[in-house]
């Protein structure tokens, strides 16, 4: 096994990051696994160092994911506040000067409302890598299933019936019990 086989050197090449753009407390969480795992690659008979370097890779990926998601998080909140800026000045412009009345086009016309999104329209592809990692750590354990429950905790939401697609696995409720298989 090399180190690419591991989740967060995955998630690392499939993002595109650059590891010297990552915050100093993941980094020294990296230079800790690579210990770890040089030691591991002169003794690759020890089972315990392997695990450890799983455990350690899955804690470093999920979070550089939190990494992603936040650096994400504060792109959308600049974008819209350079959007509302930009929708103000619009709104200034687009007033009528005679009054403040609105324009007959900007009342809801009866059917034509906007519809709510639906759980089933949901992104076929649901989830990232480390969701997917943490569910087959749990599913290779447990004859290819996982509980709803730690299924929810993974992907943060309930998930959906009778199938549920994470990132590149597809898991299918088994009848009568509260578990999700592989499918």
């Amino acid at each position: 096994m090399s180190s690419s086989e591991f989740v967060h050197q995955q998630l690392i090449q499939e993002e595109g990051i650059n590891p010297a753009n990552l915050p100093n407390e993941i980094k020294k969480k990296i230079r800790g696994w690579e210990i770890v795992f040089k030691r591991w690659e002169q003794n690759q008979e020890d089972e315990k160092s392997l695990k450890t370097l799983t455990i350690q890779s899955l804690e470093i990926a999920d979070k550089i994911q939190d990494f992603i998601e936040q650096e994400y998080e504060e792109d959308d909140d600049s974008d819209k506040n350079d959007d509302s800026d930009k929708n103000d000045a619009d709104k200034k412009d687009d007033q009528p000067k005679g009054g403040n009345e609105p324009k007959k086009d900007d009342q809801p016309k009866a059917g034509n409302e906007p519809k709510q999104p639906s759980t089933q329209n949901r992104d076929k592809r649901f989830g990232n890598l480390v969701m997917e990692k943490k569910i087959l750590a749990i599913t290779t354990q447990n004859n290819n299933r996982i509980s709803v429950n730690q299924l929810e905790q993974i992907i943060g939401v309930e998930p959906e019936y009778p199938e549920q697609q994470v990132h590149n696995i597809r898991l299918r409720k088994v009848f009568m019990a509260s578990y999700y298989r592989v499918l």
